[in-house]
């Protein structure tokens, strides 16, 4: 591990519903962070060696945005480079982006939402007006596409360049994967067919509950019950420093970052049951769940 993002799950709150979410969804409020644990918390990253930034997502950041701006303010103030994902759903004019984005200035980057499960919720000019505010105000950003094995890349990309995208080689693709509430509400054949055998970057990314949970990744982690590798502890019981000391020292967790996940499910000599199973371990996140639940 040569460095470390540490991530913020602010909220589970969104200004949509979108298909293949892997964030369940909820309407009140009892999922979000509060001003007074989230400075807790961000004090403890700001303390732990080897930290190259926090990341703010949900859930949608600005339905919680006196929250999320305390957050932005706290890692300022501690010199925590930031970045955040949005589905820009606030962004109903080019003006409105740019006013909303000119306070995030300096930010690392900016993740956009934008796809087939997105734009049945929201417009994908509003996606537009956000990105072009963010070249405006020198603000990095990623049009992030989730795909099903019907979507095609040029298809895509033809849609967002003629809605107005700036640069097409902002848009970064990623497959369907059968987890949070893909699981009820995408048809099998959506699902990719092949999972990689890769090394698993996504454990560079610890993952904050607001109730103080840390997971060693996003994806599935959070949704898998009881005490598994990818569980790394409480921060009201333990110090972050002393939690990502497991990177180094867990062996599931250094054979899932060096080999990945499928690789470690082939050594259990196991073979999918059910077509559950099967649609699992088309996925990293969906393999890591057959591991440890």
């Amino acid at each position: 591990m040569d460095h470390l993002t540490v991530s913020f799950f602010l909220t589970r709150r969104c200004t949509s519903r979108c298909r293949h979410c892997g964030a369940w969804y909820a309407k009140s409020a009892d999922y979000d962070f509060t001003q007074a644990n989230l400075g807790r918390f961000i004090a403890d990253v700001a303390k732990t060696p080897g930290i190259q930034a926090v990341g703010f997502s949900g859930g949608e950041v600005f339905v919680v945005k006196d929250v999320f701006d305390f957050a932005v303010d706290e890692a300022r103030r501690l010199g925590l480079p930031f970045t955040f994902v949005t589905n820009a759903s606030w962004a109903k004019t080019g003006a409105i982006a740019r006013e909303r984005l000119s306070r995030y200035v300096g930010t690392l980057g900016m993740g956009l939402s934008a796809d087939s499960f997105h734009q049945e919720f929201i417009p994908v000019d509003r996606v537009v007006n956000a990105a072009k505010a963010a070249e405006s105000l020198g603000i990095p950003y990623l049009v992030r596409a989730t795909m099903r094995t019907s979507d095609s890349r040029a298809e895509i990309e033809k849609g967002l360049v003629a809605a107005g995208l700036p640069d097409p080689k902002r848009i970064a693709y990623a497959p369907v994967m059968y987890l949070g509430q893909a699981r009820e509400k995408i048809d099998p054949s959506d699902f990719p067919d092949e999972n990689p055998y890769a090394a698993c970057l996504s454990l560079r990314t610890p993952f904050i509950f607001p109730n103080g949970d840390v997971y060693a990744c996003c994806g599935e982690a959070g949704e898998i019950e009881g005490k598994h590798p990818l569980f790394l502890g409480n921060l009201n019981e333990a110090r972050l420093a002393d939690l990502v000391k497991k990177y180094e020292t867990d062996p599931t967790l250094v054979a899932i970052y060096s080999e990945g996940p499928r690789a470690l499910w082939d050594k259990t000599g196991r073979r999918p049951e059910t077509m559950r199973d099967e649609l699992l371990l088309r996925s990293p996140c969906g393999t890591c769940r057959l591991l440890f639940e």
